[in-house]
């Protein structure tokens, strides 16, 4: 066809806004779905252990605190009779010891940009009031967390402190997407944490999060920059570069350390404060405690690697826009590219056709994967592309090749 050079930019330009926003809707969904999860597993691995490619942040930046071996036994209500009988107790994070270390925190600490506390606070416990007046008279940004229940209402709390909800959707039981909000208003522990450690502001919108003024991915896939191999708990894996240790083994300690050490120690330091041991979560690079999970997740805000760009729109634009004008080229000619010719059935045809068109869609991810830290799906994209493909054809190519051979 002699304009059909000029017929396909508009139809370039309109298919490759469709495919973008086909993009950015699977991103904001909450689960990452079948062999996509595998994708991007490998191409994570990939990045970080054949490329090298791991930004972290500093050591000297974070230190993790394990709650797991300070626990206390509250007696509970049997669940048949509704009353105490002395026979049913449940462990909880011992609170006194809890208030004990924020004091410490509060005589010693310096500078500390904020104190995570990824514990439940929903059972009461006898040193409740203990650890309410250690939380008020606390001198740093502090945050807990709190569970959004099956009935969408939020879980009950015994101590008051700025809260975000520690809650996210997975696929196949694996992690993969924080959301910044949910039930649209919500905001999540990562999001609270990151707004009270750098004083930015958020918001829900219709077109997504508002974050700090940007716009940004509503569930943004967590690149994992600390994983449980890094840590050093002091007593093994000495030379892992990041600091956990127990909340007991801190507080012994501190009972003949200068004062000097114990401030040095904290200086500067976010505080991760959570059940390393028993609070864990399967994700691709195994099963990761809680609280690192959602320091993770804050460390993705913290780097801008939820934000929407228009450096990033436009890579993606652009590669949509090439790929539908190729399309759109090849159907116009009637004239198949050279994979169809491996083929020698219409199945075998399709196949390589379709291998063809997901070389560049996995190519374009991994552009988007090494240059945003962004994943997009590729296997919806590519369904899309052979129906666009397919409908082009029946519709518009094959009855004007008809009227032009009747003519």
């Amino acid at each position: 066809m002699p304009n059909s050079v000029f017929r396909s930019i508009p139809f370039s330009l309109c298919n490759a806004f469709l495919m973008l926003g086909l993009t950015l809707y699977w991103l904001s969904l909450p689960r990452t779905f079948g062999d996509e999860a595998i994708f991007i597993k490998w191409t994570s691995l990939a990045k970080k252990s054949l490329l090298g490619i791991d930004d972290k942040p500093q050591p000297s930046s974070v230190f993790y605190v394990d709650v797991s071996g300070s626990k206390m036994l509250v007696e509970q209500a049997d669940p048949l009779y509704e009353e105490f009988t002395g026979y049913h107790n449940q462990a909880l994070t011992d609170r006194l010891r809890l208030a004990e270390f924020l004091d410490s925190v509060a005589a010693h600490g310096r500078d500390i940009p904020l104190v995570i506390l990824d514990i439940s606070f929903e059972e009461p416990s006898p040193y409740d009031s203990v650890l309410q007046a250690a939380i008020d008279r606390f001198p740093f940004p502090l945050v807990g967390a709190r569970r959004l229940l099956e009935n969408g209402e939020l879980s009950i709390t015994q101590i008051t402190l700025p809260y975000g909800l520690a809650t996210y959707l997975s696929s196949d039981s694996e992690f993969m997407k924080y959301p910044l909000f949910l039930q649209d208003t919500l905001p999540t522990l990562p999001l609270v944490a990151y707004g009270l450690a750098h004083n930015k502001t958020y918001r829900s919108s219709c077109l997504g999060p508002i974050v700090d003024g940007r716009w940004s991915l509503p569930k943004p896939i967590i690149d994992f920059k600390i994983r449980p191999y890094d840590l050093s708990d002091g007593v093994e894996n000495l030379e892992r570069p990041y600091d956990l240790r127990s909340i007991g083994t801190l507080l012994f300690e501190w009972t003949f350390w200068d004062k000097q050490d114990i401030a040095l120690l904290l200086r500067n330091r976010m505080l991760v404060i959570g059940d390393y041991t028993d609070d864990t979560h399967s994700t691709i690079f195994g099963n990761v405690p809680g609280p690192l999970l959602v320091h993770n997740a804050y460390l993705t805000l913290a780097e801008g690697e939820n934000q929407i760009t228009l450096s990033w729109l436009l890579l993606l634009f652009g590669l949509f826009a090439w790929m539908s004008w190729r399309i759109y080229g090849e159907e116009a000619k009637g004239q198949r590219r050279r994979w169809w010719q491996v083929g020698d059935t219409a199945v075998g045809r399709i196949i390589a056709d379709s291998i063809d068109d997901t070389f560049f869609l996995v190519l374009g991810t991994i552009l988007s994967y090494l240059l945003f830290n962004i994943h997009i799906n590729i296997l919806i994209l590519l369904i899309y592309l052979k129906v666009v493909t397919y409908l082009l054809n029946k519709y518009y190519f094959a009855p004007r090749q008809l009227s032009a051979e009747e003519e």
